[in-house]
């Protein structure tokens, strides 16, 4: 008997979504991310203003760049959904204009008989 790995469920609803949908969610998650990072860091910072220990303040620190960066990763990731999204926007833009050409041609290939040098 063979096993399958079977995917997750999460996997398969990702997949079966748009890229819009995808580039609209992570980029909201990622603004979400990136503010509670800075938000952290600003808690953090006021902490050691207060007069916390410096080491609990560092690890404040670590953790608020921490969720900073990986809002930044998630924004990342938008960004290459939207440039994917733009770049099928101007292939399917370029295929048009290719049959339009290819159509206006069709009927003007045999108008444009030119006679062979030789002659």
């Amino acid at each position: 008997m063979i096993v399958t790995e079977k995917k997750a469920p999460g996997q398969k609803i990702i997949k079966k979504m748009s890229l819009r949908t995808k580039w609209i969610l992570t980029s909201i998650l990622s603004f979400s991310i990136i503010g509670l990072g800075l938000s952290f860091f600003v808690f953090s910072w006021n902490r050691l203003q207060v007069g916390y220990d410096k080491a609990t303040w560092g690890f404040m620190i670590l953790l608020s760049l921490a969720v900073f960066y990986l809002g930044l990763a998630f924004y990342g990731d938008a960004i290459m959904y939207r440039t994917e999204i733009r770049s099928r926007k101007i292939w399917k833009q370029k295929q048009k204009e290719l049959k339009k050409k290819r159509f206006v041609n069709k009927g003007t290939d045999k108008l444009n008989i030119q006679k062979s040098p030789q002659s």
